[in-house]
């Protein structure tokens, strides 16, 4: 099985999107939705779509895994229900008027703004995993 990235990207329109970029295999794929999960549904059907296409033509489609990875802003929005920004501060160390800016498209954060979010993120995880509920 081979593992290729997948972009959950925010349109100006409010639509998510999902989608493969230039890959070793040269497979296009492309979700669409008002959500993130209409968006990856919309994508699996599409990757149906490609592969019927492509072994109708006589051509092997590989089994594919994918890696999907958001960017700042869609992360913000669809995790903003469920993570609010003040909370987002205290993970990150972001002010949450700063997150607001990304989470609207006003303002796009640096490579290592990106990076300390992530980080927040990944720490808060990994205490989340060692929460035992009694």
């Amino acid at each position: 099985m081979s593992k290729i990235t997948a972009f959950i990207e925010i349109g100006k329109d409010g639509l998510f999107a999902v989608c493969t970029r230039s890959n070793k295999y040269h497979i296009m794929i492309l979700g669409c939705g008002d959500t993130v999960e209409e968006a990856m549904e919309d994508f699996y059907e599409c990757r149906d779509e490609v592969k019927e296409f492509e072994e109708a033509a006589g051509r092997t489609f590989p089994n594919l895994e994918f890696d999907f990875v958001y960017d700042t802003e869609s992360f913000l929005r669809y995790y903003g229900n469920i993570l609010t920004l003040t909370g987002l501060q205290k993970i990150t160390g972001i002010h949450h008027k700063q997150l607001s800016h990304y989470a609207t498209g006003q303002s796009r954060p640096t490579s290592k703004t990106v990076r300390r979010i992530q980080e927040g993120i990944n720490r808060f995880a990994d205490t989340l995993k060692q929460v035992r509920l009694v």
